[in-house]
């Protein structure tokens, strides 16, 4: 008797823990993907980052399959509220893997719409926010991550193309205005605005389509993300977020996401204006976040943020994180505040647009050292007259210095250029690097803003200023200026700087006034950026860019909404002699390749 009480007790709990932990299949072999550790590096497989069992889903599946292959997946993955049967019995765990099939759609609005996924009304913030596919409160390893992507040999049509996420609402812009649903005006800064007069469909109160707060170790590849609808008042921050991660326990990984089409009800007033309390502001984000380590956050790379469909002043780019981000395009966003930013390198970002309190990067930065590089930040608030925002706003905090090069920066309209040592979102600053970045303003203006520094130094060497007025606001006690170039934009195109170049603004012949006229900085800033690099792996491409000329970030296809990187290959800089001033290092032929391991995985 006691042997079969044994035997039904064993039987009892290998079902139970089959039921928590139950083993995927196969996961898929090929080589096709991104390398957090190393984007720029090749592909890898799944296995060799650690997703050792994957599940399968489809919209022509039935959560009663195994969902253990391609051949038999489920209708829903874990992490949505409709998922049922077999797909319920599995709990998220290290080392899984969740396979989505390119080209099929999973609706979390309509629930008409089939595969409906429902919203999980306790997702997070201990039970208190719904969110869409929910995958909060889950933690992977370093060495067994936790994957929700894709492969990209299984979809359904003539072609690959991303699985989508959507919460159902149409899209509102110049094509579909009608006057009726979907309204076309001019907002508070005459830019061109579009709005809807209702939201068919909201996620449970907070209006989030992905969730991953409270977390770690996940990866989040290759989808597609539309359709939200923002009808909340008084800018409750962290609803209407296509991508939320607050208070994460450690890394994760965004990548490959293409981001796009959202609306909103009439804006009763600017942001930031006491119009806003009560009424209805911007409040939607592509990313929201935050990581509780301040020393291991976020890396985001080679996603598409892309608003171009949409109200181009009505949707935010982020809010909060932001630690690591690069190889991505943003386009057609309004305000990104990111806390804390550590390194922001080889993205495109073009396309901003005034909300009323619009700054292009708001930052508080993270202790230590922190680099700003290889970014092409172009038609920036370019169709105001007056009363722009602030372009890059960044926020070192005392002790901290931040490494600003390599940057291109044109058709920029009238905006607090660069503000240095103002109060951003922190009061305390520490010091500024400025050098070899290209700086164009289409209107007379400041670039420079540093009167208002009280605290730490400006150090500015190398850099190209094309503006019809002084680049300095000042006076600036604490700035030092070393081969500062300024040219009138008249006379810059008389030299051959101009805008439609392919790479813009940069020279065109030996004889061109940057050439050969700056100063050598490779012993002072790279070498201060490599000994940083030997304790922050994150800074080691840092280091080598310091020693090469701009990348000039990315290039966009907007045909299948992905981005090629870099750009342009990087010309050396060299050691012994002179450096050009601005961007670009012209005629010293192509750079070696940059090292392996960029920005690993850290502990």
């Amino acid at each position: 008797m006691a042997r079969v009480f044994r035997t039904v007790f064993l039987m009892a709990f290998l079902l139970i823990a089959g039921k928590a932990y139950a083993a995927g299949g196969a996961c898929p072999s090929g080589s096709n993907y991104t390398n957090p550790a190393n984007p720029t590096g090749p592909n890898v497989s799944l296995a060799s980052l650690g997703i050792t069992n994957c599940y399968y889903v489809a919209a022509s599946g039935s959560d009663a399959n195994s969902g253990t292959s391609e051949a038999s997946p489920w209708l829903h993955s874990p992490g949505m509220q409709q998922c049922q049967g077999n797909c319920a019995s599995v709990s998220i765990a290290p080392g899984m893997g969740f396979i989505f099939r390119g080209g099929d759609t999973w609706h979390f609005g309509n629930s008409s719409a089939s595969p409906y996924a429902g919203v999980v009304s306790n997702c997070s913030a201990n039970g208190t926010l719904a969110g869409g596919l929910c995958l909060g409160s889950h933690n992977g390893t370093s060495a067994n991550p936790i994957y929700y992507g894709v492969d990209q040999a299984w979809f359904v049509g003539g072609s690959w193309t991303r699985p989508i996420l959507t919460a159902d609402n149409p899209l509102c812009n110049a094509n579909t205005a009608n006057g009726t649903t979907c309204i076309s005006t001019t907002d508070f800064y005459r830019q061109p605005s579009y709005y809807v007069t209702s939201c068919p469909y909201q996620l449970g109160n907070s209006n989030i389509l992905a969730d991953l707060s409270f977390s770690k170790y996940q990866i989040f590849d290759n989808f597609e993300m539309t359709g939200l609808c923002q009808n909340h008042t008084g800018q409750p921050g962290g609803d209407d977020t296509y991508v939320r991660y607050g208070a994460a326990q450690a890394p994760l990984y965004f990548t490959n996401l293409y981001i796009h089409g959202a609306s909103h009800l009439k804006f009763a007033a600017f942001n930031g204006s006491p119009g806003c309390a009560g009424a209805v502001c911007i409040n939607i984000s592509a990313f929201e976040g935050s990581v509780n380590n301040g020393n291991v956050g976020e890396t985001i790379v080679y996603n598409v943020v892309d608003f171009a469909d949409s109200d181009p002043a009505g949707e935010e780019l982020c809010q909060s994180g932001f630690y690591n981000v690069a190889y991505n395009a943003f386009r057609y966003t309004t305000q990104c505040l990111p806390n804390p930013l550590h390194v922001f390198h080889d993205n495109l970002y073009e396309h901003f647009f005034e909300n009323g309190h619009s700054n292009l990067i708001e930052s508080l930065d993270k202790s230590g050292t922190n680099a700003v590089y290889n970014n092409v930040f172009r038609h920036i608030e370019n169709v105001l007259s007056s009363g722009g925002g602030v372009g890059l706003w960044l926020g070192p905090k005392t002790g901290t210095t931040d490494y600003i090069f390599n940057n291109v920066m044109f058709d920029v309209g009238p905006l607090e250029y660069i503000n240095i040592g103002g109060v951003a979102i922190t009061t305390v600053q520490g010091d500024y690097v400025f050098f070899n970045n290209t700086f164009q303003s289409n209107v007379s203006q400041p670039i420079l803003r540093c009167h208002g520094q009280t605290q730490g130094t400006t150090v500015e060497v190398n850099n190209h200023y094309i503006d019809d007025q002084s680049y300095i606001l000042g006076p600036c006690s604490a700035l030092t200026a070393t081969n500062a170039l300024l040219m009138s934009n008249a006379t810059a195109a008389s030299k051959g700087y101009a805008a439609s170049e392919t790479y813009a603004y940069s020279p065109m012949s030996s004889t061109s006034p940057t050439v050969v006229a700056g100063t050598n900085a490779a012993s002072s800033f790279c070498s201060a950026l490599s000994t940083a690099s030997t304790l922050d792996p994150y800074l080691r491409d840092a280091a080598w860019a310091c020693a090469n000329d701009t990348r000039y970030a990315c290039t966009y296809n907007t045909s299948n909404h992905t981005v090629t990187c870099p750009t342009r290959a990087p010309a050396p800089r060299p050691t012994g002699v002179a450096w050009n001033i601005g961007a670009y290092q012209f005629g010293l032929g192509s750079s070696i390749n940059p090292p392996s391991n960029l920005a690993a995985i850290v502990q």
